[in-house]
């Protein structure tokens, strides 16, 4: 490995043949992506804040709900040899269906989740875009997602499904709400997924000045609805949650993480989290919001939310969203 390579901040090499066509966080100035960051630059410094916000909520299920146990290590091991370039993903994952759910913006931000798919693609896996909407209502994509594992079903297919962010919870929604369907779905890979709440999603929803801002900004600049970002407010997961728990007999791995870096795009939003409250954030969600109940999870500091599903640019990130599904998939495919 060269010495550039094994820096933390260095992105990491990708075996002949899968490096990434382009980088796709660089976008126009009036692009998705800078539109977005805009309109969160409006988040006040951490001292200005007289509210308690999200004080005491990061974690809440914890004591409610089954722990999730910790497969860290075991991920480095298998990421390392996706790196390198080695097979990782055992005989049975060419007989499953593989179903992306996008999560907030995704349809707004080039590349999305194209970097995780082509990877699963190469390696000879049947893969399929659901066709959730991404600025639309938690309740609503779970239909859609309900609908696309009885298809599934319906021609006696086995289903992995695979989202990030917002898509990871309405995935996981999607099984707690209709638990009958677990019997068709192999395995659940959360990518970064509020389980318990958003907490850039809770403080806008939460704080009068923000709201007005996100009610106005959110429909004229994504034409979205807003209350899917009230979706992942605490209070909605909370109630959500207590009236469908997660089947817990469904494989699950969840993808937990965090970083403060001045090299990650969402270090604004990491540093105003890290100021007021104290906890460790990708920049939208909480490591601790991320552990599903009764998951293997995987814990990484050094990693930011935009890193599991957008290609980033040479040198700020860390990983290759490719890499991450692939180990990812591996190691939900190994727990039965």
């Amino acid at each position: 490995m060269s010495q550039k390579a094994s820096r933390p901040d260095a992105p990491p090499p990708v075996p002949q043949g899968e490096r990434p066509a382009v980088n796709t966080l660089r976008t126009p100035e009036t692009g998705a992506v800078a539109r977005l960051l805009r309109s969160l630059r409006g988040l006040p410094e951490a001292e200005r804040w007289s509210d308690p916000g999200s004080t005491g909520l990061a974690g809440w299920f914890r004591a409610e709900t089954a722990p999730p146990t910790e497969v860290t290590n075991r991920f480095r091991e298998v990421h390392q040899r996706v790196r390198e370039g080695e097979p990782v993903l055992p005989d049975e994952a060419k007989r499953h269906l593989y179903l992306l759910v996008k999560g907030m913006l995704g349809d707004e931000l080039p590349g999305y989740l194209e970097d995780n798919q082509r990877r699963l693609e190469r390696r000879g896996l049947e893969t399929r875009e659901l066709a959730v909407d991404t600025e639309g209502r938690l309740t609503q994509n779970v239909e859609v997602v309900r609908d696309a594992l009885l298809d599934a079903a319906h021609f006696g297919r086995t289903v992995v499904l695979v989202g990030h962010s917002k898509g990871g919870v309405e995935a996981l929604s999607t099984l707690a709400r209709y638990p009958e369907l677990r019997r068709h779905v192999r395995a659940v890979v959360a990518l970064q997924a509020p389980f318990g709440g958003s907490v850039i999603a809770n403080d806008l929803v939460t704080t009068p000045s923000l709201r007005r801002l996100l009610d106005v900004a959110f429909p004229s600049l994504f034409q979205g609805d807003a209350a899917s970002v009230e979706d992942l407010s605490y209070a909605r997961r909370m109630e959500f949650v207590r009236s469908n728990p997660y089947p817990t007999d469904v494989p699950t791995v969840a993808l937990a993480t965090s970083r403060l870096s001045r090299r990650s795009l969402m270090r604004p939003l990491c540093a105003y989290v890290q100021e007021r409250y104290g906890w460790a954030c990708d920049g939208l969600v909480n490591a601790v919001d991320a552990e599903v109940p009764g998951s293997r999870v995987v814990r990484l500091d050094d990693m930011d939310h935009a890193e599991g599903a957008l290609t980033g640019l040479p040198g700020f990130s860390n990983y290759y969203p490719s890499d991450i599904t692939e180990t990812m998939v591996a190691l939900a495919l190994e727990g039965r």
